[in-house]
């Protein structure tokens, strides 16, 4: 789901001067404000849904694009999963009208509470029985707009084009504005047939393949779709308007027939010039998504687009419904084909799965077809998103799934599981192994349900290492690391120390992480990659060029706040006297720091000639600096000279 529940009145105003490029996801304009207290929503109304399995869905309605008015037939085939079922219960929005109910060709009766309505079975089924049921219903349903209201069934004017549309968008428990239905993440619907008769003057675009367009008596065609693949209930969709059909083939590696992308455009002029372009880019998304995820997983059938007034888009199955045909857009919709629709989520809890690998997606694309600066800056969203002031509360696992907006919290669901994806990405350490983790775990869980857990036991398995505490961290708890670093140079060695604090440190006191630090010298940078996981944890390097200032985390692979790099010029010299050291660097270029020596020591510096040297001498901290800056190059001796003890003598070197 695409930000269709959260946006503000200015998105609203100017949607028809929104360039086609604009980021679709405007989720953060509300806040979700975050509870401690964990609520969970069924999916279904009854528990006595849970009683039968959906093998096959034929939806038979008439629709419109002046209002949301909806007539027809809901056909339903299943088999019985409990020992015995005496009732057959499904969903349907209280202001539809049940005509009459068929269950096994045979007329039944049937009781309404809410949106659950049951149907009294004259004689029970037993486990394993399949049975059908037909619904005719018809009625006016709440029409949603797909901005502020919500509904399964929308109906609203595309500005520019001034087209009037009608829509669904079922996700995740609005199925039952529309049709007579089980909504059950768990229960995927087998096959379906979505039959959908308008005037002829319009057309109507659904899941799977369009078998075959009947004239209806009265200027009407009725448009006859069939998807073979299983299909989540909330995926099953339907776009009226008055379309063109723009549609082209592509190959796909490993398949032997090309295949058809098929786009349903508003029949205005200018429109198709404006859309195309965004619409010809999916061939070469799903060629590469199709590399990179595993071969497009609906392949036999479709995929395509239709447009309606949505500020964002919706991964209807095989035919996604957008707002708008920018490449950030229809890349996140593709990428859903494989997850979300492919493989769904077990609960609307895991929804990151779905939405966080759609935003990721957004970031592949444009690091393979528009350049890694372009893709960086995508990346960085990401993240600015949440760096905003006491942004990075609230975890990416869905902890209250009666409220709509908290499952699909834009800166969570989206921002914060794309980056945690990406930092998985770089916690493996191998492009490889990441890529292989994607297609093990779409192979294993396909046309089915997967879960969190699901998702991190592939990660294990294909690793070969635990991530117990990687998910604990970023997936089930919140808030992010805050960074701060200490340095200093004494000669070849390099003292670093790496301090972290949490922002929410409740719930994770201290991230264990890898980082990268950028080392920025007079004549280039160089990139070190570190393991944190203390609060605060020192780091010794060797280099012989000269630090001028340390960045952290530069390209952005962790979720933190930077505060900055600052130079301490006593960090590590406890290291130095620890390993008996008395003087460094040595050579020296403008000074040498003396260890081990009391400060009423006498320090006496001569020249290779055996001639006394005035020495710039001074303290700093518990240490003793000789000032080399105005030395000649060549070799000096000091004499240090303490109270009570033998005199010492060094031999110095000035490069």
């Amino acid at each position: 789901m695409k930000l269709l529940y959260y946006l503000c009145l200015f998105c609203f105003i100017s949607y028809h001067t929104a360039a086609q490029e604009m980021a679709h996801n405007c989720s953060n304009v509300k806040r979700y404000i975050h509870s401690p207290s964990a609520q969970q929503k069924r999916t279904t109304v009854s528990a006595a849904e849970e009683q039968y399995d959906v093998r096959y869905v034929k939806l038979d309605i008439a629709l419109n694009n002046e209002d949301v008015s909806i007539s027809g037939s809901a056909f339903t085939k299943a088999v019985v999963v409990a020992d015995a079922m005496s009732s057959y219960v499904f969903e349907l929005d209280t202001l539809l009208i049940v005509d009459s109910v068929f269950v096994n060709n045979s007329k039944a009766g049937f009781t309404s509470d809410g949106d659950a309505r049951t149907v009294l079975l004259s004689n029970p089924l037993s486990k394993g029985q399949v049975f059908d049921v037909k619904v005719y219903y018809r009625g006016l349903p709440k029409a949603g707009n797909g901005f502020f209201d919500r509904s399964g069934l929308n109906n609203f004017i595309a500005d520019p084009w001034g087209v009037k549309v009608t829509y669904t968008l079922s996700e995740p428990y609005m199925s039952s504005d529309w049709w007579p239905c089980k909504q059950s993440l768990q229960d995927k619907i087998d096959s379906a047939a979505i039959w959908v008769t308008v005037p002829d003057s319009l057309k109507a675009g659904s899941n799977g393949l369009l078998r075959n367009i009947t004239g209806i008596q009265g200027g009407k065609n009725r448009y006859e779709w069939h998807t073979n693949y299983p299909i989540a209930y909330y995926l099953l969709s339907v776009a009226v308007a008055p379309y063109i059909d723009y549609s082209y083939s592509i190959p796909l590696h490993g398949i032997t027939d090309a295949m058809p992308v098929q786009n349903y455009i508003y029949n205005r002029p200018g429109a198709l010039d404006y859309f195309k372009p965004g619409l010809d880019s999916t061939a070469e998304m799903l060629q590469y998504f199709s590399e990179v995820f595993g071969v497009y997983p609906f392949y036999k059938e479709k995929y395509g687009h239709c447009m309606a007034p949505l500020f964002g888009g919706m991964e209807h199955q095989t035919m996604s419904t957008c707002g708008n045909s920018g490449p950030g857009l229809i890349s996140h919709e593709l990428a859903h084909q494989w997850f979300g629709d492919y493989v769904t989520c077990a609960t609307w809890r895991d929804i990151w799965i779905n939405e966080g690998f759609a935003s990721y997606a957004e970031y592949l694309f444009y690091s393979r077809f528009r350049g890694e600066s372009v893709a960086r800056t995508r990346l960085n969203n990401f993240h600015t998103k949440l760096l905003a002031p006491n942004n990075a509360g609230g975890t990416v696992y869905v902890d209250d799934t009666t409220n709509i907006d908290r499952i699909f919290e834009g800166k969570l669901s989206y921002n914060k599981a794309a980056a945690v994806i990406h930092m998985l990405r770089f916690e493996l350490n191998n492009d490889s192994v990441f890529f292989s983790v994607l297609k093990t775990f779409l192979k294993k869980y396909q046309w089915g349900t997967a879960s969190t857990d699901d998702f991190k036991k592939t990660v294990n398995t294909i690793s070969g290492s635990n991530w117990d505490v990687f998910f604990d961290q970023w997936i089930y708890k919140e808030g992010i690391p805050v960074y701060s670093v200490e340095w200093n140079q004494l000669g070849s060695a390099a003292f670093i120390r790496l301090v972290q604090s949490a922002t929410h440190p409740q719930s994770v006191p201290l991230f264990s992480t890898s980082i990268v630090l950028k080392l920025v010298f007079d004549d280039g940078d160089t990139l070190v990659r570190l393991y944190n996981n203390q609060a605060i944890q020192d780091y010794k390097l060797n280099t012989d060029r000269q630090i001028r200032n340390i960045i952290t985390d530069p390209d952005n692979w962790i979720i933190n706040e930077d505060k900055g790099a600052v130079n301490n010029p006593v960090l590590g010299i406890d290291k130095l006297i620890a390993e008996g050291v008395n003087v460094f660097p040595n050579p020296a270029t403008d000074k040498w720091v003396l260890l081990n020596i009391s400060k009423d020591a006498q320090l006496f510096l001569v020249d290779a000639g055996g001639r006394s040297i005035a020495a710039d001498v001074y303290d700093v901290g518990s240490v003793k600096v000789v000032n080399a800056k105005q030395l000649q190059s060549g070799v000096y001796i000091l004499y240090v000279k303490e109270a009570g003890k033998k005199t010492k003598t060094y031999k110095l070197f000035k490069a």
